[in-house]
């Protein structure tokens, strides 16, 4: 991952799946971006408490725009080819593209899913504490830290990709893992490498351990005509991925 961008959490608020769909359908009803805020604002009246910016219901707000609405230019083609999948995706694969977009636009995100993964590959569960333990090594032990990565965790749990285990502390998947299209698949690993800012070998990528919940069956050939990936041989045959 990028290491520029692990200073500002962001990611700091529990978010349900149904309010990602609200943003990205106004979106893809090409909505004014202040309409969209003016809406989401008032959905959450009754469901966030506070009526200020810096309250649970202003930062909440701040978390969907960034994840959908306010999201920098080298994003802005991730974005544009997420809403034309959702516009067609079933459940499961709702979970898929809104993943790739929260990955690509909150790198505390990524790097919470990704220790998950991990621990889960390992392990087949993972616990609360080593999570911790490995996010404050490159996050830094800060007072805020637990209570985002429990927002982070928790907003797992209410997409239906990970649930409490029979130990204390313990997490683990709460399905078997969805299945994607090459098209949502194409998303997933897009907003991996626009989280890691650097390039990776494909057999790598495509089973990264923050995509944990899924599975891809993506191959070298349909991702060399991806438009922002550039994909390469390298000496050991080993195919490559890097940002376009």
């Amino acid at each position: 991952m990028s290491t520029g961008r692990r200073t500002t959490i962001g990611f700091d608020r529990t978010i349900n799946l149904e309010w990602l769909d609200i943003a990205a359908a106004r979106i893809l009803r090409r909505e004014p971006p202040s309409e969209i805020r003016k809406a989401l604002w008032d959905f959450l009246e009754d469901l966030v408490p506070g009526n200020t910016n810096s309250s649970g219901r202003g930062k909440t707000l701040t978390v969907l725009t960034r994840i959908w609405l306010t999201v920098p230019d080298q994003i802005e083609p991730l974005r544009t080819s997420a809403i034309k999948r959702l516009a067609s995706a079933n459940g499961d694969n709702r979970v898929a593209v809104h993943w790739a977009m929260v990955i690509a636009t909150h790198p505390f995100f990524f790097d919470v899913a990704t220790h998950v993964g991990k621990l889960l590959a390992l392990h087949s569960q993972a616990h609360r504490t080593q999570i911790k333990r490995r996010m404050a090594e490159s996050w830094g032990d800060r007072s805020t830290l637990e209570r985002a990565i429990q927002h982070v965790l928790k907003s797992m749990a209410q997409w239906g990709v990970l649930h409490t285990g029979s130990e204390k502390g313990s997490l683990v998947v709460a399905r078997n893992p969805i299945h994607v299209s090459d098209e949502i698949a194409e998303l997933l690993v897009h907003g991996i490498m626009l989280s890691r800012g650097r390039g990776m070998p494909f057999s790598q990528l495509v089973r990264h351990p923050a995509l944990f919940p899924f599975k891809l069956q993506l191959n070298t050939v349909t991702l060399r005509k991806h438009s922002y990936l550039r994909l390469q041989r390298q000496g050991d045959q080993t195919d490559f991925v890097e940002l376009d």
